[in-house]
């Protein structure tokens, strides 16, 4: 991918920006917001929830700070974000009784429902993008971004605090 063709059918040259990370995934991002923000609207999910429910459905008891490093959200946000969850039932939080400091998150019936539906969403969404790309590359492609995901997360900028 060396060049790119606009809606209005231009290519466009893009040289050494098809193989820089950061425009690459800048650029994927941006086409991939619309979906995301579509999905969200169908469920009524607010931006960051639905990262926030996958993480504890695959991570029952999960403290409250392992969610927003995971997620990569400042804590408060997170914080405000699953209260609204917790109020709408899809989500509790318990003190560990190991660690009283901490609140050990777990979902509801209707929030493990919401996990079903968004994993239904989701997989459409990426069946789309992902409908002429074979298996093998397919799981290339995730292979690689896991591998860059866990290098970002060991180089991160220690600005970023706990998000990561």
């Amino acid at each position: 991918m060396d060049t790119i063709t606009t809606r209005s059918g231009t290519k466009v040259e893009l040289g050494p920006l098809a193989r820089d990370l950061p425009y690459v995934i800048r650029t994927v991002n941006a086409l991939l917001r619309p979906k995301g923000d579509a999905v969200r609207k169908t469920l009524g999910f607010e931006a960051g929830m639905i990262g926030i429910l996958s993480i504890i459905w695959l991570n029952p008891g999960i403290s409250q700070n392992d969610v927003a490093a995971s997620v990569v959200l400042k804590k408060s946000s997170v914080a405000k974000l699953l209260k609204t969850l917790e109020a709408e039932g899809y989500v509790t939080r318990r003190r560990a009784p190991d660690d009283r400091r901490m609140n050990a998150l777990t979902l509801t019936e209707k929030g493990a429902k919401a996990v079903a539906d968004i994993r239904t969403a989701t997989e459409a969404v990426n069946g789309d993008f992902f409908d002429d790309v074979s298996p093998e590359d397919r799981e290339a492609f995730f292979r690689v971004m896991g591998l860059l995901l866990a290098r970002m997360v060991e180089t991160a900028d220690p600005a970023l605090g706990d998000r990561v």
